[in-house]
């Protein structure tokens, strides 16, 4: 039996702040030894701790979960070993607590061994010592096993203090079968046999380091080299998988590395770098030397994914290596300033693909939105803020389900907005200067956000943690309302929070943001224009003028009607730049969808966006198809009229642009740009209204499944699938030939977009089909079923099936959705619901049952119906009105 605590322990020794443990031992070095069973899915394990004893105690307390401990002992300063006959677990609390019958003082050094025996779990639950499998070339399926350790992870594979400041330094062996490749954080010392003939593999001891960095790998892999970097770098992937076709993330990685090492001053400090492409693995994990990555981030053939995937699998790659300095060499202290990882992760990132890849305009990327954004886009950091459900970057955390709701557009794209603003207000050079005095001053420690603040105002002479401290300790952002003066060439500006769903109350609305205006006119740039408090009055010529030029600062700006409408009359002129563009047509919306400003509607937004039809920029477009897809998604559940008249909107503002590329669109040649690969598969994507594009893509799709051989353009071969199952005469047997491609095409990415592609059906018995396919074994990635589940949401019948089935299967779906989908599947299987009865079955559904674990993701999913149901409820005849006045509605089709 599994004892509770010794009551002879008081519960205020035992508890810490923000679920840290006690301060009376603090761990310096750590003996682990594992023996994983892959067949068993079990292993065994040792570790001895080596800790400092920083107060007189009677107990030590360790985080462990899910482990069972056989035997425990102390050796004490003098040598004297005790065996402790019994240890007191807390299965809520994640620890284990060893009593010391005889007390320790201060000042003292002890060690503590555990022997322990673990389990390997579905590599889906993402946390802990996980297996995964993959086919053998006999047909068998085989196994290899990889760790998670972020955020609370390592607790699982050792009693531990599994705290990011509390760190330590490491030494592992694993023992294995002979034929399996060991991998963790450090190079191998030395491999020999035991007296069972199994390998024993002994690493080298690591720097200081915090316990969720380890990372311990075993399996049958192949690997590639490169020496493009001081040290060298491979990439490894099971026998399956064609590891040659991992040569271009090979590149990157040696680029990003000597990228980083340039920019941050700082050596990387290991003897080697190890990357690792996990099968079923979902998205990618930085741990120091030894990085996992989901397949799809490594291992792909550049001839067979469009270039967006290519500028997304490269970010991915940079944004885990920019960790080996922002995480792995500087810590932060605590999880409530996760940002400090990530944040800088994904700036050092856009920094360094500025550098390797200009002709991608990184930055820009990062300013538009795109429909199916991650979380590395500032429009995902506007949206989420604007959420009643969001939370500040830096928000107070300490159980393990509060601190995996963090890891989301906040701590990452919000973040990466006040770096980058900070970065352009102080300049780029000084801001460099100051990290790299951060990184030096706290190099193999940890980190507060103070700290950063206190080194970027010693290399700017300014006072930065006045500047910042508000934008990352209070939730929310700021809409800027201008009223002009023509009488007197000024105008008036006056800030409030920004929330999507409507008006907020008095106690929503104190914070006053610092905001710089970077406003622009026919005379240039106001770098120095400020808005510190609720209003204030700025001179300006009203021929011209346009706030936060670049979209460098995090708000939104409400313009009056007059002025939105000289806007759009200037839009082709040089005065507004492609980011301002984007810029302006994300504040219109946003405004619109708030109705924060009473004088403007979706029919000005309407209006305005015709204005665009000329437009020829990539990042422009991208964000006007972004607008376009929130319109339409939020009148999904409206009458069939109004949602053909704004589907025939969109093609008659695209028909300009499709027109000029013509057949150009799906005959894309091997020597497009970047750029124009990009822009011809955005475009494609968004016009299978189009008779054109339309015809083309059945052409296409007919072609390849009766035995053309010559493959789908990878660009918009996922178009041509959610074209082909999204039309209302999609049958069965199309359906079925997309579902074989996703099963037996030899391509990877083929596979990947004809599984995605599944949830466009709409009659209800194939979205019924696609619900229990995802829902079941056959689909092993949970990033896969999370992709059906998001094409699913795209249209109502899918939505409404979908959330029937959550709600039928509720049971089952709580116990399992951590491991079998994550919690965000919630915000997915609710948030596109759209009016108030909706609203109001989710809040019932939920009414009653625990969602501890998710409740983050729920308030932001609720406020989400609520604001879109505010939005229709309010414009919803002006939107019929302006359509039939425009031609575009017609009755009764």
């Amino acid at each position: 039996m599994r004892e509770q605590y010794n009551p002879f322990v008081t519960e205020s020794n035992l508890e810490g702040t923000d679920g840290r443990l006690p301060t009376n031992v603090k761990p310096t070095h750590y003996d682990v030894r594992l023996e994983p069973d892959l067949e068993s899915a079990s292993f065994k394990g040792s570790a001895t701790i080596h800790l400092d004893v920083l107060k007189k105690t009677t107990f030590i307390l360790l985080n462990a979960v899910e482990l069972d401990i056989l035997t425990t002992e102390v050796v004490d300063t003098s040598g004297s070993v005790t065996k402790i006959p019994i240890v007191y677990y807390n299965e809520e609390q994640q620890t284990v607590m060893v009593p010391l019958y005889e007390p320790i003082p201060a000042d003292s050094r002890i060690l503590l061994t555990l022997i322990f025996n673990g389990r390997l779990n579905d590599t889906k639950t993402n946390a802990g010592f996980n297996r995964s499998s993959y086919k053998g070339f006999d047909g068998k399926s085989k196994w290899v096993c990889s760790t998670q350790c972020q955020p609370t992870g390592a607790r699982q594979i050792f009693p531990c203090v599994d705290e990011p400041a509390l760190k330590a330094t490491f030494s592992a062996t694993m023992v294995v079968d002979q034929g399996l490749t060991c991998l963790s954080n450090m190079d191998i010392v030395s491999e020999e046999l035991n007296e069972v003939s199994k390998k024993i593999v002994i690493f080298s001891k690591t720097p200081p380091m915090s316990s969720y960095l380890i990372a311990f790998i075993v399996g049958e892999l192949n690997y590639i080299e490169s020496n493009n970097f001081r040290i060298p770098i491979r990439i490894y992937a099971t026998p399956d998988e064609d590891i040659n076709k991992a040569t271009f993330a090979l590149d990157v990685a040696a680029r990003a590395m000597t990228s980083h090492e340039e920019t941050f001053g700082l050596p990387y400090p290991l003897p080697k770098l190890d990357m690792i492409a996990i099968p079923g693995h979902t998205g990618a994990m930085e741990n120091w030397g030894c990085v996992i990555y989901a397949y799809r981030s490594l291992i792909w053939d550049k001839f067979d994914i469009p270039a967006s995937d290519a500028e997304s699998m490269a970010k991915t790659v940079i944004h885990e290596l920019a960790h080996q300095w922002f995480g792995n060499i500087v810590t932060m202290a605590w999880w409530d300033s996760l940002w400090l990882n990530e944040s800088f992760a994904d700036w050092a990132s856009y920094n360094a693909m500025t550098h390797m890849f200009p002709d991608w305009d990184a930055w820009s990327g990062f300013v538009a939105g795109r429909p199916r954004a991650g979380l590395n886009a500032y429009q995902a950091a506007l949206t989420l803020d604007s959420n009643r459900g969001s939370h500040p970057i830096e928000a107070p955390v300490s159980t393990p389900e509060q601190i995996s709701q963090i890891f989301d557009a906040i701590t990452y794209a919000k973040g990466c907005s006040i770096l980058r603003m900070i970065s352009e207000y102080l300049g780029v050079d000084v801001f460099i200067e100051g990290v790299r005095l951060y990184l030096r001053m706290h190099a193999f420690g940890s980190s507060t956000t103070n700290d950063l603040w206190k080194t970027l105002s010693t290399v700017s002479g300014q006072d930065v943690q006045k500047i910042m401290s508000i934008w990352t300790e209070k939730v929310g952002y700021p809409v800027l309302s201008i009223t002009e003066d023509e009488t007197s060439d000024e105008i008036k500006i006056s800030q409030h929070r920004y929330l999507r769903s409507g008006k907020m109350h008095p106690d929503e609305d104190q914070v006053l943001y610092p905001v710089y205006l970077k406003m622009k006119s026919l005379d240039g740039v106001d770098l120095e224009a400020q808005l510190l408090d609720r209003e204030g009055k700025f001179p300006v010529d009203l021929k011209f003028y346009k706030l936060n030029g670049d979209q460098t600062g995090l708000y939104r700006v409400s313009y009056p009607l007059s002025r939105w409408k000289k806007l759009g009359e200037q839009l082709s002129s040089d005065l507004l730049s492609p980011d301002d563009r984007v810029g302006l047509i994300s504040d219109f919306s946003a405004v619109v969808t708030s109705g924060q400003n009473s004088n403007v509607r979706t029919s000005d937004l309407l209006s305005f966006l015709q204005k665009f039809q000329s437009e020829s920029n990539y990042f422009a477009w991208r964000q006007i198809l972004v607008c376009l897809q929130d319109i339409r998604k939020a009148w999904m559940f409206e009458d069939t009229e109004t949602q053909l008249a704004l589907s025939t909107f969109q093609t008659q503002l695209m028909t300009p642009i499709l027109n000029q590329l013509g057949k150009e669109l799906w005959n894309l040649k091997p020597s497009d740009s970047h750029r124009n690969q990009n822009f011809k598969r955005l475009l494609f994507s968004n016009a299978a209204d189009n008779a054109s594009i339309k015809a083309a893509s059945l052409y296409l799709f007919n072609r390849l499944v009766n035995g053309d051989h010559k493959p789908l353009n990878p660009n918009i071969r996922r178009a041509i699938f959610d074209a082909v199952l999204s039309d209302e005469n999609a049958s069965s047997t199309q359906y079925t030939a997309i579902l074989s491609i996703s099963r037996t095409s030899k391509s990877g990415p083929t596979r990947a977009d004809a599984v995605a592609s599944l949830g466009n059906a709409r009659s209800l018995s194939l979205i019924k089909k696609t619900i229990t396919l995802a829902s079941s074994a056959d689909i092993q990635s949970s990033n896969d079923r999370m992709v059906i589940f998001e094409s699913l949401c795209n249209h109502s019948a899918g939505m409404t099936e979908l959330w029937k089935w959550m709600k039928t299967n509720w049971d089952k779906f709580a116990n399992e959705s951590a491991a079998f989908l994550g919690w965000g599947a919630i915000v997915t299987c609710t948030s596109n619901f759209t009016t108030y009865d909706q609203l109001r079955e989710v809040e019932n559904f939920f009414m009653g049952k625990d969602t501890t674990k998710f409740n983050k993701l729920l308030d932001q999913s609720i406020d989400e119906i609520r604001g879109k149901a505010a939005w229709i409820e309010r414009d919803r005849e002006d939107v019929r009105n302006w359509l039939k006045l425009h031609g575009y509605y017609v009755e009764n089709v």
